[in-house]
């Protein structure tokens, strides 16, 4: 081989690992999670699974802190969808039985709240939810509210 093809082909590998390189780079920003908003009501994992039940002078404020204080997670009611909240609890204190917009990164059925704030409404065209595959399937938490 001649010092010229060697050259070449020394161009050309590197040429390969950085485009190889880019690529990966591009692939792992496009995995990267995305916050999303999703609209529900807030309440925690006992009441979801049913172990924890309202005391009859609790309101569902009182009742969601009261099971969240005995260790149970927040958890975002949407329709028959349930997802564990996680971060933010000063935020999520302050709608505790309520209605509330949580915006956070999803992982599952589980949100990484960054911000919780009052029901908005949507513009047409604009979406609030999270894709339907995501969230746990809790057709008994109607039971449970």
């Amino acid at each position: 081989m001649t010092k010229e093809t060697v050259k070449h082909l020394s161009l050309v590998v590197a040429v390969v690992a950085l485009a190889s390189a880019f690529a990966m780079a591009q692939a792992a920003e496009s995995q990267a999670p995305v916050a999303r908003s999703l609209t529900g009501t807030v309440t925690c994992e006992g009441r979801i699974t049913h172990h924890y039940t309202c005391q009859r002078n609790q309101t569902q404020q009182t009742c969601t802190l009261a099971c969240v204080e005995q260790g149970a997670k927040f958890a975002l009611m949407v329709g028959d969808k349930a997802y564990l909240l996680e971060g933010n609890s000063r935020d999520l204190e302050v709608f505790a039985g309520g209605k509330a917009t949580v915006t956070g990164v999803a992982m599952n059925d589980r949100i990484e709240v960054q911000t919780a704030s009052n029901v908005k409404h949507n513009m047409p065209g604009e979406s609030s939810s999270l894709p339907s595959s995501m969230g746990a399937n809790m057709s008994n938490a109607q039971n449970a509210r």
